[in-house]
């Protein structure tokens, strides 16, 4: 019995047996999807492919299946990539960023490894989707998967920190992480870190190392010109990272809690808006787009 299964693992491919989604926390919540707005569906397949993503389908929509989490790829004009955006970028962990970053950029992705621009002494990978979503890598070397561990960062005011840290905590069943630089960590949400800082107030923020690469090239001038002039943390909507989902059981009284709590919905909770799962929308108070979904767990 012990080689027949082990004959089955063998030949599954190690893709479809990481990319469930994660069992949900006592509010019943965990992480179920990243919704992306791109201008070439296949490109974008390509770049999360080379970073270790599975191709599926949903409700005839290309999503790329990771461990705990989907990315849909929603064909459009995205008005913007994550950087400046209240989600600024989003991370996974690996065995090795640098060896990531080499073996992503010989297979035509734009990456890089380099030295933090908030913390110098400390090295960091990057890899950026087409539409300019940018991904940061961070080693973890007891890893067994080649990628896992989603994050999102969000990047708030000072003020608003311990706000959105309390919010989570209340609205998802989180619980407080860490305290990291200029900002704390949210943890309790499976399959999903959080990371919560102010660094739309620092003046690095606004600075060529600190944006990365743009279509695979350093910040041109007219771009960093433009950037001095804006608002960091402007809402996700629209943005290529368009919005963060969240699975979560028992949908329908979830969000009725919700609505009584003095949650908006954008969308209210519905079976029929898709053909494979519930779903509801909504904006949280710091400007990042939030779908609820219930069914994305069969997938």
């Amino acid at each position: 019995m012990k080689k027949a299964l082990l004959g089955l693992l063998l030949l599954c491919p190690w893709s479809a047996m990481w990319a469930q989604l994660q069992p949900a926390n006592e509010a019943g919540v965990t992480l179920g999807h990243f919704h992306t707005i791109v201008r070439d569906v296949d490109a974008s397949e390509k770049f999360w492919t080379t970073l270790g993503g599975k191709a599926i389908t949903i409700d005839q929509t290309r999503v790329m299946k990771f461990p705990g989490v989907f990315i849909f790829l929603t064909k459009g004009t995205p008005t913007g990539g994550t950087y400046g955006s209240v989600v600024n970028h989003v991370g996974f962990l690996v065995p090795n960023d640098e060896e990531s970053v080499a073996t992503w950029k010989a297979a035509g992705v734009n990456a890089e490894y380099l030295p933090s621009a908030y913390v110098p002494t400390v090295k960091l990978g990057y890899a950026y989707s087409p539409d300019d979503l940018k991904v940061r890598l961070n080693r973890d070397k007891a890893m067994t998967e080649p990628i896992a561990s989603p994050l999102i960062m969000l990047w708030l005011s000072k003020p608003s920190v311990p706000e959105a840290e309390a919010w989570y905590i209340k609205t998802f069943g989180a619980q407080k992480g860490q305290k990291i630089n200029n900002g704390v960590s949210v943890v309790g949400i499976p399959g999903l870190r959080i990371s919560v800082v102010s660094s739309i107030e620092d003046p690095i923020s606004k600075t060529a190392p600190a944006v990365g690469l743009i279509q695979g090239e350093p910040p041109s001038s007219s771009f960093m010109e433009k950037l001095l002039q804006t608002n960091l943390g402007v809402p996700t909507k629209g943005r290529t990272l368009d919005h963060i989902g969240f699975e979560v059981t028992n949908l329908e009284a979830f969000c009725k809690k919700l609505a009584a709590d003095g949650v908006k919905f954008d969308e209210p909770y519905s079976k029929s808006r898709h053909k494979g799962f519930a779903s509801a929308s909504f904006t949280d108070p710091f400007g990042v787009s939030v779908e609820l979904t219930e069914g994305l767990k069969q997938f």
